[in-house]
């Protein structure tokens, strides 16, 4: 019994319920009307007889009417009732595959809310949990230093700046999934967004003496949210330097046609292997230690920022890669 109250059985049961209504409804309609039409021609079929016939038993006319009526509409309802048991049978089939088709959107977005709620919780029990050992560790300790003190509150400033970091990221999620504001973009040119990206991933760059090799045209504009595009891109430059190697080039290409804009950035870094490329954009993903640095920091939320950042342009993000070799993330947008 309890199978029947699943949301997809229950669905399934509206639909079928719908689907039998009409039927069922139609059905009576059908027979009433076709019930009143033979009526009317076996009536009008007894007047010939009588009025053709004149040695006849008295109301054996009728009787031959009436049976031909009552025959006609037994054989009518014995295939109204056959014709409504096999839609039945065929609603039931196609109202649990509505009911499927209609709830799998729903259940893939309840489960994805239900692990990114996990994965954040997860990730913010971290540092929280860092932060309070400490302060516990402190406490207990009777003879408490002063640089020991300041070192706890170091570590401590640390996680805040981690949790902080978190905390941003999934504000700039939450607000890019929304229906975008186009009242706000402008024509721009992606030169001055990359120029503007490269400038905040400089100072890390240049750790790695890793350089940029940016498009020489200056030509290529898109309409679009300034800010947010050399958000996206500085996420995308960012990846190219954490993932490459040192003293490589991370070069980046624009082209455009009549309708559309394409940018890809190119690395020569550690690559991404092909069972991660379906998860590279997933919330929270981080690859395996093939993709990992062990200085690399961070919580798998930069490239489904970047990701919501293009869907809220309408815009697509994809991404290439083999290990070892580098990777290639490519961005289309309308002009």
């Amino acid at each position: 019994m309890e199978t029947f109250k699943t949301p997809r059985n229950k669905l399934a049961l509206t639909y079928l319920t719908i689907i039998m209504v009409l039927s069922v409804g139609f059905s009576i309609l059908f027979y009433n009307q076709t019930a009143h039409v033979a009526q009317a021609g076996f009536r009008r079929q007894a007047r010939q007889l009588r009025n053709n016939i004149y040695f006849v038993a008295p109301g054996s006319i009728e009787r031959m009417r009436d049976e031909g009526i009552n025959r006609f509409n037994d054989n009518v309802l014995s295939r109204l009732v056959l014709l409504n048991t096999g839609m039945l049978i065929v609603g039931g089939f196609l109202s649990y595959y509505l009911a499927k088709r209609s709830l799998e959107p729903m259940e893939e977005a309840l489960a994805a809310q239900s692990r990114f709620t996990s994965d954040a919780a997860h990730e913010l029990r971290t540092p929280l949990t860092v932060m309070k050992s400490e302060i516990e560790v402190g406490l207990r300790s009777k003879a408490l230093k002063g640089s020991e003190t300041k070192e706890i509150l170091q570590s401590n400033l640390e996680e805040i700046a981690k949790l902080e970091t978190l905390t941003e990221a999934l504000l700039r999620l939450a607000k890019n999934s929304h229906q975008p504001d186009q009242s706000s973009w402008t024509k721009v040119r992606i030169t001055n967004i990359l120029e503007a990206a490269v400038e905040r991933v400089a100072p890390q760059a240049a750790k790695q003496n890793i350089t940029f090799e940016l498009p020489a045209s200056s030509k290529v504009s898109v309409r679009a949210d300034y800010d947010q595009l050399v958000e996206l891109f500085v996420i995308l430059l960012e990846n190219a330097v954490k993932y490459g190697k040192d003293a490589s080039v991370v070069k980046v290409t624009a082209l455009q046609n009549e309708s559309m804009v394409v940018v890809s950035v190119d690395d020569k870094g550690i690559g991404i292997a092909k069972k991660d490329l379906p998860h590279i954009f997933d919330r929270f993903y981080r690859a395996d230690q093939s993709r990992n640095k062990s200085e690399s920091s961070g919580y798998g939320l930069g490239l489904s920022v970047a990701e919501a950042i293009v869907k809220s342009h309408e815009g697509t993000i994809t991404a290439t890669g083999k290990p070892g070799v580098g990777s290639t993330f490519t961005v289309t947008l309308n002009k």
